[in-house]
């Protein structure tokens, strides 16, 4: 243990720093219940979304081979020369808890509306659309994975840190609360055995 000098005022200070050690640790035990809170909220929601994802990629792949023996090989070759517009986004952050969660913001397709290539297209044009909105939810998925990595990652830090301080930063202040008392117990029972001592011969 460090040297600490035995005085009623580092009694005091140590005494202190126990009690503001104590609220800290308070502090990050509230902030890991709501992150914990926010993890199984946003967990329930991304399962939701990655159901959403799979059911949307099995679509989009068996519009695939429909379409290619709809219209065949070398028109679904040709097609896909052509360039799709992607879909446009904005990346957002929002604080929580001092973490910077993404958001995704899509926004609507100006091209909605336009006329089919042509009927004989038809399947590979439905095709085009269908994996258009596969690429349109896998933008929503990517944040909710990044903001539940990041959630995890700072509940696992918060742990550390409260367990930092209830199994170490607190026992060893409370160590050096407790040399400080007996010192200055010790230091009091001397003072009360010399002034006896004085007293006895000053009698005399």
């Amino acid at each position: 243990m460090e040297t600490v000098n035995a005085t009623r005022a580092n009694l005091l200070l140590k005494r202190e720093e126990i009690n503001i050690a104590k609220m800290g640790g308070e502090l990050l035990l509230n902030k890991r219940d709501v992150l914990i809170l926010e993890f199984f909220s946003s967990l329930k929601t991304l399962m939701a979304m990655r159901e959403a994802l799979d059911n949307q990629a099995y679509q989009a792949l068996r519009n695939l081979v429909l379409s290619l023996g709809w219209e065949g090989r070398e028109k679904l070759i040709s097609f896909s020369f052509i360039k799709p517009s992607p879909p446009v986004f904005q990346i957002n952050y929002k604080n929580l808890l001092g973490l910077k969660i993404p958001e995704i913001l899509i926004e609507p397709d100006g091209n909605e509306g336009e006329p089919v290539i042509s009927d004989n297209a038809l399947a590979i044009e439905e095709t085009k659309e269908v994996f258009q909105q596969f690429l349109e939810l896998a933008l929503r998925v990517l944040p909710e994975e990044l903001k539940l990595k990041r959630l995890g990652g700072e509940i696992k830090n918060t742990t550390r840190k409260v367990n930092s301080l209830e199994k170490y930063v607190i026992p060893y202040l409370g160590g050096q609360v407790k040399f400080i008392r007996e010192t200055l117990e010790e230091r009091e029972r001397e003072d009360i055995f010399r002034l006896k001592r004085l007293k006895k011969k000053l009698i005399r």
